[in-house]
């Protein structure tokens, strides 16, 4: 076949193809080096700003579990009555030497730098550290405001330096009085963040707290600690000294300044250096927490990357166009030479179009469905982390007020009691139920120590307990209500010669939940009976606590042990669940079954302590 020769037309229209092709190349490749280094730096400050965000949640939520810890502390301390009675001079409570030595065993096991308590004067009395050289024993702290605002609202938090340690940290005061309600002292639990500040230290990230005045309590950065964001002003400077909350800091600004203010976000500067700030209030205090991320170096690998990754596109796309200009040319000589070829490399041609378009669009929705999971875990995860900490912390602040409300009964009937019997004369009667009130008292100490630090391992250890000895103690703080109601208690096979391995604390909990329980549901009912039967199996003690009530709806059998699920009004769903986890933690199990009275059963089964103790023997 003769070939065609190609015309001058022909080659003159190649030319300016090439020609525009070159000049495109040109203007995209100056638009792309512009506006790549714009759209790269707006995904790195979305992302920066979510990883902050992301910190920021996890470190307010941790500073505010410690505080909420030693909140409890304070408040439970404030009604030890050991404390109380030896800030009223009674001298059967102990003496000063115990005292400091209970202070000193509760501060290492709750990781407190040091517990103190003064007396109303301000002296203190007890120390933690009564044994160091810089013991607080004998200070008096009158002007500082945790203390004069723990006499005027109950309790007060202050963050200040040490005047005695040198040593900033968090004081959280709270009144303690006399049965009357008078204040006869304060006692104060002090903070440092050390563990904290250290993790910080180690973060690319900057982090750290300021107070309402803008002076920097908390820090990743040493240097920062005690300065302010700002220059303070001359007055606030006098006044801050005057209160000696800082001691004799200068509170010299440490230099920052806003450059950018955005919606969510913002950029500050510290000399030379960029940063992007965001800030979030800490949760129950007047605290600030901030994080900066350095951006300096940030902007310009993305900045590079972003412009290398553009022009290596753009670079494949127009080696890509004139790939095919040059076929498209190919093929139209090749139909000026050769027209018999012309319908086979058009049928080439289509066809390489349409598969290069199908991966395209493989492509584009592979990356769709790439992005929707990883939004989706994202998503996920926020929300498990969400839920995992409202789970605990409402366990914790429910299951205390929950698990001490039998006992505060009971120590107010028997108040009242005591009052009549010494109207009457009989002191002897008057005399044990102030005894069954001091025991009462310690139960409840008891019980929100073990609540407060539910999550640790006890530190008393299991051993035989005597099912009859922790029946009659549970029964003992709800027979009052139980008389009330009318209802009769019935026991078989509860002797004292079976014992079961628990703690007698946990033990008594769960019999006192489940028979308050019963005693809810035969509420306005005749003639109630609630049944404790004790089966003794080889391995096993089985305790059933029934009642003859109007039972259990399939409906609530079927969330019986889930948290915040109660079918009483007043009720907040946390006594079975609590109940469920201390069995399951001493080894046994509780479960609900079918009841011989009509109504509702539930069956405790524990390790039987006999047998385990054999098997110990062997």
């Amino acid at each position: 076949m003769n070939s065609i020769p190609v015309s001058s037309g022909m080659r003159r229209r190649f030319r300016l193809e090439w020609l525009l092709l070159l000049g495109l190349a040109v203007v995209l490749g100056l638009f792309a080096f512009w506006r790549s280094a714009d759209l790269g730096t707006a995904r790195l400050l979305t992302q920066s700003e979510q990883r902050l965000d992301s910190l920021m949640r996890g470190n307010a939520g941790w500073i505010r579990t410690i505080r909420d810890k030693f909140r409890t502390l304070s408040f439970a301390l404030a009604q030890d009555e050991a404390l109380r009675q030896y800030l009223m001079g009674n001298p059967a409570y102990g003496d000063a030497e115990a005292l400091n030595r209970k202070f000193q065993q509760l501060a290492e096991d709750t990781g407190a730098p040091v517990l103190y308590l003064l007396d109303i004067h301000s002296q203190t009395l007890v120390s933690s550290n009564w044994q160091e050289p810089d013991s607080f024993v004998g200070n008096h702290y009158g002007f500082r405001p945790y203390f004069t605002k723990a006499l005027e609202q109950g309790h007060a938090e202050y963050f200040a330096l040490g005047t005695a340690s040198g040593k900033a940290g968090l004081y959280i005061s709270r009144m303690v009085q006399d049965q009357d309600g008078k204040a006869v002292g304060v006692v104060v639990i002090k903070l440092v963040f050390d563990l904290l500040e250290k993790e910080w230290e180690g973060y690319g990230d900057r982090m750290f707290v300021s107070d309402p005045n803008g002076v920097i309590l908390l820090s990743g950065e040493p240097d920062w600690r005690l300065h302010s964001l700002d220059q303070a002003a001359p007055e606030q400077l006098v006044e801050l000294r005057a209160s000696q909350q800082f001691g004799n800091e200068p509170l010299e600004s440490v230099g920052l300044s806003m450059s950018d203010a955005g919606e969510r976000a913002s950029f500050w500067t510290l000399g030379q250096e960029h940063f992007l700030h965001v800030q979030q209030p800490v949760a129950g205090s007047d605290w600030v927490l901030h994080a900066m991320a350095p951006m300096d170096a940030a902007l310009q690998t993305q900045a590079f990357q972003s412009r290398l990754t553009v022009m290596g596109l753009l670079f494949a796309v127009l080696v890509l166009t004139a790939l095919a200009l040059q076929r498209n040319q190919q093929r139209r000589e090749a139909q000026a030479r050769q027209e018999l070829l012309r319908d086979a490399l058009e049928e080439a041609v289509e066809s390489r179009t349409a598969q290069l378009q199908v991966a395209r669009r493989r492509l584009e929705q592979e990356m769709q469905a790439l992005q929707e999971a990883r939004s989706r875990a994202r998503d996920l995860r926020e929300q498990l982390e969400q839920a995992e900490k409202l789970s605990f912390l409402g366990q914790v602040t429910a299951g205390v007020a929950h698990e001490i409300n039998q006992p505060v009964a009971a120590i107010e009937v028997y108040a009242d009691n005591t009052l009549r019997l010494l109207d009457q004369g009989q002191t002897e009667t008057a005399r044990q139920n102030l005894s069954r009130i001091q025991t009462l008292t310690q139960r409840i100490g008891s019980i929100t120590s073990q609540l407060c630090h539910y999550a640790r391992k006890p530190k008393e250890q299991e051993g035989p307990v005597r099912v009859r000895s922790a029946v009659d103690s549970a029964w003992q703080l709800l027979e009052h209500r139980a008389r009330a109601q009318g209802v009769d208690l019935e026991l078989e096979g509860v002797n004292e010669s079976v014992r079961v391995w628990a703690l007698p604390v946990r033990l008594e909990q769960v019999l006192v939940n489940l028979l308050r329980n019963a005693l809810d549901a035969l509420e306005g009912s005749r003639q109630g009976r609630i049944r404790i039967e004790v089966m003794s199996e080889q391995q096993h003690v089985r305790i059933v606590v029934s009642d003859n009530g109007p039972g259990l709806s399939p409906e609530i059998r079927q969330r019986l042990f889930t948290p915040f699920s109660s079918s009483r009004r007043q009720g907040v769903g946390l006594g079975l669940v609590i109940s469920h986890d201390i069995v399951a933690a001493l080894g046994g199990r509780l479960e609900e079954g079918p009841s011989r009275l009509g109504g509702a059963t539930f069956h405790i089964v524990l390790r039987n302590a006999d047998s385990e103790l054999g098997q110990g023997e062997r």
